[in-house]
């Protein structure tokens, strides 16, 4: 679990190839920030996709993933202004990370450690 974020997983699930994870992160800092930014990431054997807001606190999760997975192939791009949640407008980010094979799995690892999420069986 990362200790700049409180990551609340809403959904977790396992298809046959594909995994979907959906949630809400926040600050964890001591007096907490109320403000938390809604994810949804999709994870392929071979890619993670992120789609989140696209606001300042949006843009701070992508840069810590960034960190745990490298520079996406698909930097944080505006990639419409739609619907989000319970009746949220605004505009969305993409990002794509590719997983090369010799270290997807030290990835998948830290990026679950990351999420506090369990890894697939």
């Amino acid at each position: 679990m990362s200790p700049k974020w409180q990551i609340i997983l809403d959904r977790q699930e396992q298809r046959r190839k594909v995994a979907f994870l959906e949630g809400r992160a926040r600050g964890a800092g001591p007096a907490g920030d109320p403000e938390e930014v809604e994810f949804s990431l999709t994870l392929y054997s071979d890619q993670i996709s992120l789609n989140l807001p696209a606001s300042t606190l949006g843009r701070e999760l992508v840069a810590d993933l960034t960190a745990i997975l490298g520079p996406p192939i698909v930097p944080a791009t505006v990639k419409c202004s739609c619907s989000w949640g319970e009746g949220v407008m605004g505009a969305m980010l993409l990002a794509l990370w590719d997983l090369p094979a010799p270290n997807a799995a030290l990835l998948l690892r830290n990026l679950h450690a990351f999420l506090g999420s369990a890894l697939p069986s």
